[in-house]
């Protein structure tokens, strides 16, 4: 398997790695071997970290996988939402539905993607497919769980 450029991993991707999911972690050493680390935005960081300390704070034992991500973090790089970002994930929003709108953590994913020109590797194909669409960006998407196809966008 051969990887051309780095991607930008969604939440889902990291959460699907994390569960252990057998295609995502042939894709995961694949990259790893291709790139050395992940690339991931600040916005997944939050998405996780708010999870983890959520289910933490109602009494749930993910104290083990809130380590286990601050580590993979600290190895990975962590694009952050910065003024780029902002401008085209603005346009992605004034294009959207209202509906779509609820989305917001999507529409700030695509944005940082789109602003760097890297393609977005997602399970979350419908959405973001949407939101390119609305918005009338070329967002590339790759999905690492997916058998067969790979490139969707």
């Amino acid at each position: 398997m051969t990887l051309a450029e780095p991607v930008l991993l969604d939440t889902d991707t990291l959460s699907e790695l994390s569960r252990g999911n057998a295609t995502v972690s042939t894709f995961a050493k694949a990259y790893l071997g291709a790139f050395g680390r992940f690339t991931i935005s600040a916005v997944t960081v939050f998405e996780r970290l708010r999870g983890y300390r959520q289910a933490i704070r109602a009494g749930k034992p993910y104290h083990r996988q809130l380590q286990a991500f601050e580590s993979l973090v600290q190895t990975s790089v962590v694009l952050p939402f910065d003024e780029s970002a902002a401008a085209v994930s603005a346009g992605i929003w004034a294009a959207c539905s209202r509906a779509q709108r609820q989305h917001v953590g999507d529409i700030l994913i695509a944005g940082i993607a789109a602003a760097r020109q890297m393609p977005l590797a997602t399970r979350n194909r419908r959405d973001f497919e949407a939101l390119s669409k609305a918005s009338e960006l070329n967002l590339r998407l790759v999905d690492w769980a997916a058998r067969g196809k790979r490139v969707i966008g």
